[in-house]
């Protein structure tokens, strides 16, 4: 019985939102288009071979330039999850403190 229980709790976890399959997602696309970009920069390469050693060092320039924006632009989507991720950590963190007192008394006493 708790195993059926068990299964359910992660059913709702997971329809509920609590864990985001974005970063995951954003991992699977950044290798994706990094077997793309090398791809393209070897055939780039290659076809500039004919060219000069100038077009072919123009290429992997290219090339390198195009992994570095690309982890970037992978990073940048990853942290934006992140800080969604801390947020949550944090206003978990203050729903168990103990409530604020209603009612904060000035430092200094009013004087009439």
């Amino acid at each position: 019985m708790t195993n059926k229980n068990d299964r359910l709790s992660r059913l709702f976890y997971f329809l509920g939102f609590e864990r985001l399959i974005a970063p995951v997602l954003i991992k699977l696309i950044y290798w994706i288009g990094m077997v793309v970009i090398l791809i393209t920069g070897a055939t780039s390469f290659v076809s500039s071979s004919s060219d000069g050693i100038g077009r072919m060092l123009l290429a992997l320039l290219a090339t390198l330039l195009s992994l570095l924006i690309w982890r970037l632009l992978s990073e940048l989507g990853i942290l934006a999850f992140n800080i969604y991720e801390r947020l949550v950590e944090i206003r978990d963190l203050m729903a168990r403190q103990a409530p604020a007192p209603a009612a904060i008394r000035p430092a200094l006493p009013e004087s009439d």
